[in-house]
């Protein structure tokens, strides 16, 4: 049963990093940009807004993704160390 629950906290896992790579691309701006230096943090804002593919989804995707991420770590390590003590 513990090996069945790992593959599926596993498996979330790389869901996880898949959704933080989709929502990247779709939060990054794709088009080069030579002189990013003289704008201030809003108007990079701004442009990213403008040029990203989806802005606000990608944002999302990233915060979800993310948190898939460092919550199925967590429960991986604690498994792992639940495993551990109880050889002992």
């Amino acid at each position: 049963m513990k090996s069945k629950s790992n593959k599926i906290i596993f498996s979330f896992l790389i869901i996880s990093l898949v959704i933080i790579i989709i929502g990247y691309f779709l939060w990054a701006i794709l088009i080069p940009i030579q002189d990013f230096s003289p704008m201030n943090k809003q108007e990079t804002i701004r442009m990213q807004k403008e040029l990203s593919l989806n802005y606000d989804l990608g944002r999302f995707f990233l915060y979800t993704g993310f948190f898939g991420l460092i919550s199925s770590t967590i429960i991986l390590i604690s498994n792992k160390i639940k495993v551990i003590k109880k050889q002992k």
